[in-house]
């Protein structure tokens, strides 16, 4: 497959739909009603169950198994989890009532997404690495179990990773934020 469609195919496109989509379905359920924020809720507690596997599974288009593919994912889902959860968050309550949960949700978006992201880079490193040596696609066909019990392992440091990256981000976030509601 040629490179343009790999990237019009790709995690960055994945999530720009995805950003889209709640885009649309925010400003039509933007009236701040109580079923409106009900709704609302739901979708961010859902936000990075949906997002996580869609940026993930465009690994599956042809040609995009390699690490520029997993660096691109891992930029792109937490930029779209945050701006997605803001929009949510901006949902939630009228403007001028005081603080909202909206904080806490965004929080909890970036958290839930990066975990299931450790997760899915463990399975995406693994097959990447599948890939582009076969003797590691040979040891993880005679080691099943172990190869899966290793792969879920490797989580652990891979999400205590994005943990910081995604500390950083939420600490850019916050700066800009306030600075630019003074």
């Amino acid at each position: 497959m040629n490179r343009p469609l790999t990237y019009l195919l790709g995690p960055e496109a994945a999530m720009t739909l995805l950003t889209v989509l709640v885009f649309f379905f925010c400003a039509r359920h933007f009236s701040y009603s109580s079923r409106d924020v009900d709704i609302l809720e739901r979708l961010m507690w859902l936000l990075p169950f949906i997002a996580a596997p869609l940026a993930y599974a465009t690994i599956f288009v042809p040609g995009a198994k390699s690490w520029w593919w997993l660096g691109r994912a891992n930029v792109a889902l937490p930029v779209a989890l945050l701006v997605c959860a803001n929009k949510v968050a901006n949902g939630f309550t009228a403007p001028g009532s005081g603080p909202s949960a909206g904080v806490f949700g965004i929080f909890a978006v970036l958290c839930f997404g990066l975990i299931i992201a450790a997760l899915a880079n463990a399975v995406a490193g693994a097959l990447i690495l599948a890939e582009y040596k076969p003797a590691v696609a040979e040891w993880f066909r005679a080691r099943r179990f172990i190869g899966c019990l290793l792969t879920a392992l490797a989580a652990i440091p891979i999400g205590a990773a994005m943990a910081a990256g995604g500390g950083v981000l939420l600490g850019i976030y916050v700066f800009f934020s306030t600075l630019f509601k003074r």
